[in-house]
């Protein structure tokens, strides 16, 4: 049964990664106005200036003859996907074509030993090959967000130039491999993202979408003993390097990056205004790390993990969805320390935000604690931020130096009120509750 997930017919535009088209009409224009001036003031005379236009677009006319013969020597090799041949392929990719609102594709097997999926198309109608080994590998939800992706690509009018860089599916040697790093790296980065989010939209599942690419992107064995936190805090280090170039140069983002990318976009107004009957789902946020939401999506109300369970991402029909729209329900177990971000430390320069845990918050300088302070005038363990029932209370666990509440040194304990400034050593926050 084929159904739409969204309130609305999608659109391209609800899935286009932001600057994407832009940063391959800047590629472009940079790159015919170099060989304009390469071809004026590089030849010694017109006559030579003629010759190299024409050297030029003959060696464009013949890599791109060449290209064509080797996707219709290639369609010999592939089996065409019909609603009786593999019909539960055919089933997903109308499922696809109806989440996205986008127009029929044509999708193939190709016999591999090798996971991979790629479009194929210049002029004509562009079509989706999977290899075979992706299909015995990967389950139905899986490929949902597999084929969902490629006909992203197609919707946004991808696949011309991507063919043209990876015919095929694999690199051109040299020049292509140039091509795609470098000149146009930015662009496909960009693409990739655009990609992912449609990949998203048709499997209609976060936790899907997520363990999909880190499934393919360090394998099904390896995937089964990751731990998905330890493996996102990861995305930390990446951004350190502060490396967009260095991802240019690796030829498509970073999957830290990726997953990043996604789950701000699955949890943005954006996404909430296209399908808001779809706040589900997101049983991956479970196994997303704290640092992870709290530093970055704090803004969007997203409850941080409970723990670093990797999530298979298949659905469970007993068990209750995880949804990051409700903070506000009542507290059913007494017992739950999970993190609740309607309570929040701000750092006072604005470097990051912390969500204190529902019953008892511990900070000091020990990796142990709940929020690690990054302060040699900090105790191991300085002190605990507690809610008793209605009151919020701030305790000094004997520390050598002290907490001071609003400019004062506290005496053992003190109540916290929304605003109040909290100062440990060096470091200020800000204690703030959301209402």
């Amino acid at each position: 049964m084929i159904e739409k997930t969204a309130s609305r017919q999608i659109r391209l535009s609800d899935y286009r990664y932001p600057g994407e088209v832009l940063s391959l009409a800047l590629t472009l224009f940079i790159i015919i106005t170099l060989y304009g001036l390469a071809t004026i003031f590089f030849p010694s005379d017109w006559s030579s200036t003629l010759k190299t236009v024409l050297i030029t677009a003959g060696g464009l006319g013949v890599y791109i003859i060449s290209v064509k013969l080797q996707q219709r020597a290639a369609l010999g090799t592939m089996v065409r996907v019909g609603p009786r041949q593999f019909p539960e392929l055919h089933g997903i990719t109308q499922t696809v074509v109806a989440r996205l609102s986008c127009p029929p594709i044509a999708v193939y097997v190709k016999r591999a030993s090798e996971m991979n999926i790629y479009t194929l198309g210049l002029w004509q109608k562009p079509i989706i090959v999977l290899t075979s080994s992706l299909v015995d590998q990967m389950d139905h939800e899986n490929l949902l967000f597999f084929i969902g992706r490629e006909a992203g690509h197609i919707h946004a009018g991808h696949t011309w130039l991507r063919t043209l860089l990876k015919p095929l599916g694999s690199d051109v040697p040299v020049i292509g491999r140039l091509l795609n790093s470098i000149v146009f790296g930015d662009w496909i980065n960009r693409a990739e993202l655009t990609a992912d989010r449609a990949g998203f939209i048709a499997c209609a599942s976060l936790t899907t979408a997520v363990s999909t690419m880190l499934k393919f992107g360090i394998g099904l064995r390896l995937y089964e003993k990751l731990d998905i936190g330890e493996f996102l805090e990861q995305v930390h280090e990446v951004r350190n390097v502060r490396g967009h170039l260095t991802e240019i140069i690796a030829e498509q983002p970073y999957l830290t990056q990726r997953v990043r990318t996604l789950v701000k976009y699955a949890l943005s107004d954006q996404f909430r205004s296209m399908m808001p009957d779809k706040q589900k789902q997101t049983q991956i946020l479970r196994s997303i790390p704290e640092a992870f939401l709290t530093s970055n999506l704090s803004r969007l109300n997203v409850s941080p993990s409970k723990g670093n369970d990797v999530d298979t991402g298949a659905e469970d029909d007993d068990a209750e969805p995880v949804t990051v729209f409700d903070l506000t329900g009542p507290l059913e177990d007494q017992n739950d320390n999970a993190f609740d971000p309607r309570f929040t430390l701000v750092a006072e320069d604005g470097s990051a935000t912390h969500a204190l845990r529902r019953r008892l918050t511990r900070l000091g300088r020990n990796k142990d604690n709940d929020i690690v302070l990054i302060n040699d005038r900090a105790s191991r363990y300085h002190v605990e931020i507690m809610k008793d029932g209605d009151a919020v209370r701030l305790v000094d666990l004997q520390s050598r130096n002290g907490v001071w509440l609003n400019g004062k040194r506290i005496d053992g304990e003190a109540i916290l009120q929304s605003g109040d400034r909290i100062k440990i050593g060096r470091q200020s926050f800000i204690f703030s509750i959301m209402e």
